[in-house]
């Protein structure tokens, strides 16, 4: 008998040791005792609607009556509207009358009142935001089970603790090449 066929027939014959006790009637179910359960999580990611405050600074506005415009204020006026009179009339009395006009602008503008920031205050503001919310949960759990020095493993639903029996199906199969 060559080296190669000793190995196969120990191993038909270890592989039979193992089943001898297994019945083949169909009521008799074999149990396996748990011998270690891990739970198998999932995120669950869910979008939480959240009030969020926050302070800001807001401008403080105030009006500021006009002074009036300067001389050099005036002066531009004058000499722009000059320009623009003599421009469109062509004539010396369209640029006098220009610049009398350009300098009652300047001077009017330098009397309107102005609005200018005078400081900041701040002020709270609140808004509804959207904030996502992870919370890990059991997904199903791995359970490892032994019979007879043979181990396995499996996913299920159910909660089992350690020391827990389970139906199993044990299936001898014969090796090829005999």
């Amino acid at each position: 008998m060559s080296m190669k066929s000793n190995i196969l027939v120990g191993l038909v014959g270890a592989v039979l040791a193992l089943t001898i006790p297994v019945k083949a009637a169909a009521d008799d179910t074999v149990y396996a005792t748990i011998t270690s359960v891990t739970p198998n999580y999932i995120e669950l990611v869910t979008p939480v609607r959240k009030n969020i405050c926050s302070f800001i600074d807001v401008p403080i506005y105030d009006t500021v009556q006009g002074q009036g415009a300067t001389g050099l204020e005036v002066l531009g006026g004058a000499i722009i509207g000059g320009l623009f009179g003599k421009a469109i009339t062509d004539k010396d009395e369209g640029a006098a009358a220009g610049a009398v006009i350009g300098g009652v602008v300047a001077a009017e503008a330098g009397r309107a009142d102005k609005t200018r920031i005078i400081g900041y205050e701040k002020q709270k503001r609140c808004g509804i935001q959207f904030v996502d919310r992870v919370e890990s949960i059991v997904d199903n759990y791995t359970i490892y089970y032994q019979w007879k020095g043979q181990y396995g493993s499996t996913v299920v639903d159910k909660r089992y603790r350690i020391g827990d029996k389970v139906a199993v199906m044990v299936i001898i199969t014969m090796l090829s090449g005999q």
